[in-house]
């Protein structure tokens, strides 16, 4: 007894890499459907792109909808008015489950952007982000398979597009663009492979970016801020 049938291969059909890769882009527009947080689409991915077989692709989108009523979702209106954020010193802080709208746009004089998309759902597969200030950067944690575009302008600092390998065609879309007097734009987009050798140590690369940014906060201890979402500091007690 080899464990086999005629009909069928002990552990399933192989998966072909068109399988795979169909199976990706449903993913993909889940995610920009906000039925998925860029960690699960992330997640997901790493597990579609190493199946073997079409039995380990299946369970992955078996909570999505048919392909037919995604393409019903993707015919509502693309328009919405932007979501502003204005903090004349502070800027902005987001990190945990949060929505991201698909513009948002981030004012202040004085005050950076640090957003963590780990754990964000995108409004739409292809969202905007625009930050406008007199002195401040923009810090960007974006999970593996997400693409940035970044644009702008900064008198004083550059643009940094740290790890990762860039995500295919299709994924969902993050446009940043950055105008500044001093401050540039940040972007730590974390591996899902080889960045650091094993699936999964994107999560290593969160944890050190966000000990970066509580040290950051420690430096400048006692300027006030906009946050939301995780991020935002309980109110004091009366």
């Amino acid at each position: 007894m080899g464990g086999t049938t005629d009909d069928q291969p002990a552990g399933g059909i192989r998966a072909s890499d068109a399988e795979r890769d169909a199976t990706v882009e449903r993913l993909s527009r889940a995610a920009g459907d906000g039925r998925l947080t860029l960690e699960e689409f992330s997640q997901r991915m790493e597990q579609a792109t190493a199946a073997k077989t079409r039995a380990e692709l299946d369970p992955l989108v078996a909570d999505l909808p048919a392909e037919a009523a995604a393409a019903g979702a993707l015919a509502a209106p693309a328009s919405a008015p932007a979501t502003w954020h204005v903090s004349p010193v502070g800027g902005l802080r987001v990190s945990g489950p949060w929505r991201m709208a698909r513009h948002v746009i981030v004012a202040s004089i004085v005050g950076g952007t640090w957003l963590d998309l780990s754990e964000a759902q995108l409004a739409a597969p292809e969202v905007t982000l625009t930050t406008v200030s007199l002195v401040g950067g923009t810090r960007i944690m974006v999970p593996p398979g997400i693409r940035v575009e970044p644009s702008g302008f900064s008198l004083i600092g550059g643009t940094r597009v740290e790890g990762g390998p860039e995500p295919g065609p299709g994924a969902p879309t993050v446009y940043i663009r950055a105008f500044s007097l001093v401050g540039g734009v940040r972007i730590r987009r974390s591996g899902s492979r080889g960045d650091r050798g094993t699936p999964g140590d994107w999560r290593a690369d969160r944890r050190d970016w966000r000990a970066e940014r509580r040290a950051e906060r420690r430096s400048r201890r006692g300027r006030p801020g906009y946050s939301f979402g995780q991020a935002q500091a309980p109110a004091a007690a009366h």
